[in-house]
């Protein structure tokens, strides 16, 4: 009989150890369908409707189309400079002065198609986010980027307060 009580003891205790250990399984199980709830509901606010996503994504198109015909106005502007160039050198008659204004056009016009080309890589890399479903999201923090700052800039990576940040760091500001 002595035997029989122990091992009801021990296997009260046995089961007591069981359903705690259940127990915590259970609440650890329901902790993580919560958490991951509330983390899709914060990821469904710092991410645009696709329907928005889509207007962001056809003007983002359209900027690089115009990026693009740009580009090649500059690129035939540093073509016929070239060949005006090779025109003046055959004429004795140029002035100094004008020669350097046509290195000085050509000079700006390279800094413009260079200008244009680091928007035309914002522009592809904002394209890829939209793919990858991480458009408008800040780089830095991960805060939704305000539309205002999207429609002024749609290839905006950073939100105004990390910009402001970044721009004061590259100032050497504190």
């Amino acid at each position: 009989m002595a035997v029989k009580k122990i091992d009801k003891k021990a296997k009260k205790r046995i089961e007591k150890k069981v359903e705690k250990k259940v127990e915590k399984k259970v609440e650890k199980k329901v902790e993580k369908k919560a958490k991951k709830k509330i983390e899709r509901k914060i990821d469904a606010k710092k991410r645009f409707a696709k329907k928005e996503l889509e207007r962001y994504r056809q003007k983002l198109l359209a900027e690089r189309e115009r990026i693009l015909r740009e580009l090649g106005r500059i690129a035939e502007a540093i073509n016929e400079s070239a060949e005006e160039q090779e025109a003046a050198k055959q004429s004795y008659s140029n002035h100094l002065a004008d020669i350097s204004t046509d290195y000085m056009e050509k000079e700006k016009n390279y800094y413009y198609a260079d200008q244009e080309g680091q928007y035309l890589k914002a522009i592809e890399a904002a394209i890829e986010r939209i793919n990858r479903g991480e458009y408008g999201q800040c780089i830095e923090c991960g805060d939704l980027i305000s539309e205002k700052r999207l429609e002024a800039v749609p290839a905006a990576e950073l939100c105004i307060s990390c910009k402001d940040k970044k721009e004061k760091l590259e100032r050497g500001g504190r």
